[in-house]
């Protein structure tokens, strides 16, 4: 009889996948719409209470005191493409960018010319996302079922007397993990039978003619950066400054995966498996910067170490088969909903950052700025309780990520109290394996008033990525095209 004393603990077998090391780090900031529409390409320009979360050397460059809020909407237009068949859906979502920033000039008799503190908040990345993927298909999620169940057997997974559904699924995961779980849901819902011939699992479920799938995944949340920052001017020339980054991730995924047009002699003939999935995630990193001026031309150097971030997954499954029974011709309903939440606690480190950057100021009235980020994606890693437990997702990480840069491009001409904006952005792809790129034009206006500032931005982003259904046994890959639009709209007081 198994113990069922045992509370919910953190497991020592989870989900986290190589995906998750690039989503986790993966980013697509909503600054300020001065920072939006020049492609937020700031780390050597400055000036901006954005910029302050690319280059920290960004704060003293500013002439006055300023304090900014920004409100941007998100619009989301998104196409699926699973073997040829093609879906779209439309989300929309709200963001906020605030800033302040306190200049103290003409500090003293020596060369430190001014220094200021500073702080911004704003999204380093959004995850509201409404994807439909369906299709026809060959392979069925009955394959992610007996991968798990491989080396189990029927006992192990089996509800005995004076034990529940509930008790046997938490006691799987104290005891064996994520994945003995999963078999036993496939197993209790009569999925999965046992030969005893073979001593292994076989699936209940006949489509060689092939059978009808649909994904939906429900996803909200995103990731915010708030920079506390301190710079300053050093002999009239040399700009330099440090941050304290605080990050915060919080992410909602909802996927509901059904299949059904299974074959006529199929004993199962639709299964629906549902995933409510919650993480929340604290981190933190040290940021340095410098930006030197000659003449019309600056030079910005930024330094962002590794993130350490404490995250915490919450995950609710429930599934449902339906099966024929063509003995009486009665169709069951076989429902298993454990009502558990699995509590997964575990580490992440993402890689360092390091940016160059370069810019001009024509007669103050003409800009041009460049940014070149570096970012070598197999520095990630994974951690827990257990040191174990994670060696061979980091070993995948270090084998299939590699370095990779980033580019972001702004321009700005000033006339009279208008100006006119306009940027690129490109974020390239660690691995072919699961791609995440970002291509972004944009552009704005903004408006200076005596003692304020009026701005609004564009950005126009195509962001390209492959979403893989399961991660194991239904491993099809789903093209996804997100053709976002932001629209971010400012005002900043100036002090």
């Amino acid at each position: 009889m198994r113990l069922l004393f045992f509370f919910l603990l953190s497991f020592a077998v989870s989900a986290q996948s190589v995906d998750d090391a690039i989503n986790y780090n993966f980013n697509n900031d909503i600054g300020n719409s001065r920072f939006t529409s020049m492609g937020g390409a700031f780390g050597a320009l400055g000036g901006n209470l954005s910029s302050i979360s690319i280059n920290p050397a960004s704060g003293s460059v500013f002439e006055m005191s300023r304090l900014g809020g920004s409100f941007a909407i998100e619009s989301n237009n998104i196409e699926s493409n699973f073997n040829n068949n093609f879906n779209e859906r439309k989300k929309s979502s709200t963001q906020f960018q605030g800033g302040i920033i306190y200049v103290f000039k003409n500090y003293g008799e020596g060369k430190l010319n001014k220094f200021s503190f500073g702080f911004n908040f704003q999204s380093s990345n959004s995850y509201n996302n409404d994807i439909l993927i369906s299709g026809n298909n060959d392979s069925s999620i009955d394959k992610f079922f007996l991968n798990n169940a491989s080396g189990l057997n029927p006992s192990e997974i089996s509800v005995n007397n004076n034990e529940s559904i509930s008790s046997v699924y938490r006691w799987l995961g104290n005891n064996y993990g994520y994945y003995a779980q999963q078999a036993f849901l496939g197993y209790q819902s009569y999925l999965l039978n046992y030969d005893d011939d073979s001593n292994s699992f076989y699936s209940l479920a006949k489509y060689d003619n092939g059978l009808s799938i649909k994904n939906e995944v429900f996803s909200s949340g995103n990731k915010s950066k708030a920079s506390l920052n301190l710079s300053g001017l050093f002999n009239k020339n040399l700009y330099f400054g440090f941050n304290i980054n605080i990050y915060e991730t919080n992410i909602n995924k909802e996927t509901i995966h059904s299949e059904d047009n299974f074959d006529s002699e199929s004993i199962v003939r639709f299964i629906n498996f549902n995933n409510y999935l919650q993480t929340s995630g604290i981190g933190f990193s040290l940021q340095a910067g410098l930006i030197y001026k000659i003449s019309n031309l600056r030079l910005g150097l930024s330094y962002e170490s590794p993130n350490w971030f404490n995250f915490e997954d919450q995950l609710e499954q429930e599934i449902e088969v339906q099966s024929f029974d063509s003995n009486n011709e009665e169709l069951y309903v076989d429902i298993v909903d454990p009502r558990i939440v699995n509590i997964y606690e575990y580490n992440y480190r993402t890689p360092s950052k390091l940016t160059f950057s370069a810019a001009t100021v024509i007669r103050n009235m003409l800009i041009f700025s460049f940014d070149l980020e570096n970012i070598n994606y197999s520095k990630s890693k994974f951690s827990s309780a257990d040191n174990t437990v994670y060696n061979n997702l980091n070993l995948a990480i270090n084998r299939n990520l590699s370095s990779l840069y980033n580019i972001r491009f702004g321009s700005e001409l000033r006339i009279n109290k208008f100006s006119i904006r306009g940027g690129f952005k490109q974020s390239n792809s660690p691995y072919d394996k699961s791609t995440i790129k970002l291509s972004s034009k944009s552009l704005g206006i903004g408006y200076e008033f005596k003692k304020a500032t009026l701005d609004i931005g564009f950005s126009i982003n195509d962001i390209k990525s492959e979403y893989q259904l399961f991660d194991t046994g239904l491993v099809n890959l789903a093209q996804i095209n997100n053709s976002q639009l932001i629209t971010v709209i400012s005002y900043n007081i100036i002090f």
